[in-house]
């Protein structure tokens, strides 16, 4: 007995609903239910995509009027979601001015699996990573193809210039299918030259040093990208080029999309870039355009500017002097001013005018300042750093200064300052930071060629109980070396910007011909001069004990032997304009030393020093940066008396000259024991790169030249030298160094390399 499929009169009642649905949407299409309020939205024959994602893409909503035109809308606009094969609206009314819409679909088959195929040379985990189809999303066609070029792109970056990439899908049952990717790599590809046209101003070699795609190298292609191309690369290399051609003034010079072309076996690759240079053209007449611009200002600035008339144009000048201009306006109030530069070309004179177009804009004055973040720091200590005030100014130089000197304070991992206008013209300030480990103890072993085993123990704090004040203690003990001191620095003493402090310590020290005992104390005071510049003064007291002289120690050492008390005076002058106070990259500091020991203030000893110190420093790439530093020192007895030798000056060390041992850099008795200069010269260059910036790990390369010179020396040029590597850690502890030197030209009795390390300020 056969079973009927479907009941009695069932193919009358779909004939008649599909001719009632034919009616319906007929009717829809010609707006004849247009005005009708809509009852209810049905969807039909969704699967995996949700029905509230297809209701949200419609404008038809339910209890609104109908519109067949907005209908229509709705129907592109879900298809244009990707999902569905088919889809149909059905119009149908439910009573007297209402009806229902039914929104039929049929969804696009679903990824099962993605298999990709004759990847031999790059890895299946680095190509999933590229593509944007996923395993259980619905096939779409044009995510297909977005994901066949992106690996594509992938294998042009890694050489494989002439790879294939073809997809194709495989259905696997219940609307679901394999999505496969078919990859030909082919063989890898590198640029073997790269050719210029039409370029008379400069050579190929010039030009091939503006863009980032390089030729082929055996050295370095193995380590870099070099040789590799890259067509996103390409299209900045127009780029550059046409900057560096407008740098030079040939402001009508073209760059032609370059030209590629691969050699027979497909493994080298010739770039050509045809150029139209131009003539070199000059700057005619620069001005400014505001209105609200004094004429005695206008001219001050236009003065500072890069861009002056007469002299050849370079669009790197123009966006300096448009950074200029744009400061000066947000250090006066303006913080979004708007600068148009407008150009004027006159190609018969070969010049080109300039002016800047100034929209001002509002004027702003800093509102509330908020704080957040600081669970240890008082509020006051981040507050004295700030170089505004509410109510203030807006000054886009102090924003930027507040925040340097919060990161300078050592005391936050993070510090970061944000502005927000409000409706009444100020602008509120967030000050936001994380706190950092302003506190460590530390107990260490070590060794050094100086002193052999070294022991160490400090407990230090930089933030003391939340007030900024820097506490510690440290002991040293080394083979010949002890050292134990304690100091307190309050930079705001009283809460007002002067800095007060004492440290008490107790040195031992073992030379080679005598041995050293040192204790005394210390109070210093300290005061800004303006933002960068500052002075530091104070008094010290130390009594010196000279013992263990040995039995064969020239004269000169012998009459050092026994206690002498020392009471001096000293002033610092410092000029410090450094970006950063660990690791900078820009900037400079100066600092001037003036000691004067005896005389008025009594005790043995009378003498005074001079030191001069400078760093200047410069950024090159890869966050590193050039520091070019020299000190200069002068030093003497008076009333008398002879500098003693503890107060002289000893070249040699990770302080002074690396490579040497201490001292060995200046003068030495008939023993060839060092017994330090009466004068110094020290110059140097060193370059710092990171290693692993977020360990705060950098390298260094350096150059050192110095000398300790004897009494009746005079300067001169005649330097000892040495070069060098390093490690440089900002470590729990504190700035932690270690160095090895390379004496350029060792005399018998020193060694050819010293290692040094010390934990300690960096300057």
């Amino acid at each position: 007995m056969i079973r009927r499929l479907f009941p009695s009169g069932f193919l009358v009642v779909l004939l008649f609903f599909l001719v009632g649905f034919a009616a319906a949407a007929a009717l829809a299409a010609n707006g004849q239910y247009d005005g009708y309020q809509v009852a209810k939205i049905v969807v039909l024959g969704n699967q995996k995509v949700a029905k509230s994602t297809i209701i949200e893409k419609m404008k038809t909503k339910v209890g609104q009027p109908f519109s067949a035109a907005r209908l229509d809308a709705d129907l592109k606009a879900i298809y244009a979601l990707g999902f569905f094969d088919d889809i149909l609206m059905n119009v149908t009314p439910v009573g007297p001015g209402r009806l229902e819409v039914a929104v039929i679909v049929t969804e696009k088959p679903s990824i099962a699996a993605i298999i990709i195929k004759g990847n031999d040379k790059i890895e299946r985990k680095d190509l999933l990573k590229e593509i944007t189809v996923r395993t259980f999303s619905i096939l779409n066609p044009e995510k297909v193809k977005e994901s066949e070029e992106k690996i594509r792109t992938f294998y042009h970056d890694k050489g494989f210039f002439t790879v294939e990439v073809k997809s194709r899908t495989v259905p696997v049952g219940k609307n679901r299918v394999k999505l496969y990717f078919d990859i030909k790599e082919g063989r890898k590809s590198y640029v073997k030259k790269i050719k210029f046209y039409g370029n008379k101003a400069f050579s190929d070699w010039r030009l091939r040093r503006q863009i980032q795609t390089k030729t082929y190298s055996f050295f370095l292609t193995w380590a870099t990208d070099a040789g590799i191309l890259k067509k996103e690369q390409l299209e900045q290399d127009v780029k550059l080029l046409k900057s560096f051609y407008l740098s030079k003034g040939y402001i009508q010079a073209k760059i032609s999309k370059p030209e590629i072309t691969l050699s027979d076996d497909k493994k080298w690759i010739y770039l050509s870039f045809k150029v139209f240079e131009g003539e070199v053209f000059k700057l005619g007449k620069i001005d400014i355009i505001d209105d609200q611009l004094d004429p005695a200002a206008k001219e001050r600035i236009l003065k500072k500017l890069k861009e002056q008339p007469g002299e050849t144009f370079s669009n790197l000048n123009m966006h300096d002097d448009l950074d200029k201009l744009t400061s000066y306006y947000a250090n006066r109030g303006y913080a979004f001013v708007d600068i148009n530069p407008l150009s004027n070309v006159d190609p018969e004179k070969r010049e080109i005018s300039i002016s800047y177009s100034i929209d001002r804009g509002k004027e702003f004055h800093f509102g509330r300042i908020r704080i957040s973040g600081n669970t240890k720091t008082r509020d006051k200590v981040i507050r004295r750093e700030l170089r505004f005030a509410e109510g203030d100014l807006y000054n886009a130089a102090r924003l930027k200064r507040s925040r340097d000197r919060l990161t300078n304070t050592q005391y936050f991992a993070e510090a970061d300052i944000k502005t927000k206008p409000t409706k009444d013209d100020k602008m509120d300030v967030d000050v936001s930071v994380v706190e950092g480990q302003t506190g460590s103890f530390s107990i260490g072993l070590g060794y050094s060629t100086v002193d052999s085993i070294i022991g160490t123990a400090s407990i230090a704090k930089k933030n003391f109980l939340g007030k900024g004040w820097d506490a510690a203690f440290h002991v040293e003990i080394a083979g010949g070396h002890s050292l134990y001191s304690i100091s307190l620095t309050d930079p705001y003493f009283l809460d007002i910007p002067l800095s007060a402090g004492f440290s008490v310590y107790n040195e031992q020290v073992d030379y080679d011909a005598y041995d050293t005992k040192q204790r005394g104390f210390r109070v210093h005071f300290g005061k800004p001069i303006n933002e960068y510049a500052s002075w530091s003064a104070g008094y010290s007291w130390e009594r010196v004990k000279i013992y263990n002289v040995s039995w064969d120690a020239s004269d000169w050492i012998v009459e050092q032997r026994g206690t002498t008390d020392t009471s001096q005076v000293f002033l610092t002058l410092t000029m410090d304009k450094r970006d950063n106070y660990f690791f900078p990259r820009h900037g400079y500091k100066l600092t001037s030393t003036f000691v004067l020991a005896g005389g008025p203030l009594g005790f043995d000893n009378d003498f005074y020093k001079v030191i001069l110190k400078g760093h200047k420093f410069f950024p090159l790439k890869w966050d590193s940066a050039l520091d070019l530093h020299s000190t200069i020192g002068v030093a003497d007895g008076y009333n008398g008396k002879d500098l003693p030798a503890y107060e002289r000056f000893y070249v040699g060390g990770m302080r002074t000259l690396r490579g040497f041992e201490y001292g060995e850099a200046g003068p030495e008795d008939d023993n060839g024991d060092v017994i330090g200069g009466v004068k110094e010269l020290i110059i140097g260059a060193e370059i710092v790169f990171p290693l692993v910036k977020s360990m705060g790990l950098r390298g260094v390369l350096f150059y050192d030249s110095g000398k300790a010179y004897d009494d009746g020396e005079n300067f001169d040029l005649d330097l000892r030298q040495s070069v060098g590597f390093g490690i440089r850690w900002k470590s729990p502890m504190g700035p932690l160094r270690v160095e090895w030197g390379y004496n350029l030209d060792p005399e018998d009795d020193e060694k050819s390399t010293v290692w040094d390390f010390s934990v300690g300020s960096f300057f």
